[in-house]
């Protein structure tokens, strides 16, 4: 075990654990006094309850226009439509068994252009160990 690792169990004792189990073994008593404080100021008043928000009160609900209502032909009625013309139908080319198909080309995972190998040997520099190490 090294000194860095005992530095390190030392302090994590010293100043998380110790101090940790101080505060769980005082939980009921309240905090204690520093010296030279004045011990006879009365103690704080609670906080006031807030009020409870007042709920808010429902909307009536809106009464329906009166007697205007569009009869059933005059919903029907529609704007003209336009003079429709029938789709033409095109069915895709079918190459003959004699052509051979062209494969498309395969990713790659690393690219082997002089760009894509300039920018590896850059991110190569940013990502390796400092000389320090």
């Amino acid at each position: 075990m090294s000194l860095d690792d005992l530095l390190g169990l030392l302090f994590l004792l010293f100043f998380i654990v110790i101090p940790a189990l101080q505060g769980l073994s005082r939980r009921g008593q309240p905090p204690p006094t520093p010296p030279g404080f004045p011990e006879d100021l009365p103690q704080p008043e609670p906080l006031p309850r807030p009020k409870p928000k007042p709920r808010p009160k429902p909307k009536p609900r809106p009464t329906p226009p009166p007697a205007s209502l569009p009869t059933e032909a005059a919903s029907l009625e529609r704007y003209p439509s336009p003079e429709r013309t029938p789709l033409e139908v095109s069915f895709r080319e079918t190459l003959s068994p004699e052509e051979p198909r062209k494969k498309a080309p395969k990713k790659r995972l690393v690219a082997t252009d002089g760009e894509s190998i300039l920018k590896g040997v850059i991110w190569h520099e940013i990502l390796k160990k400092p000389k320090g190490w």
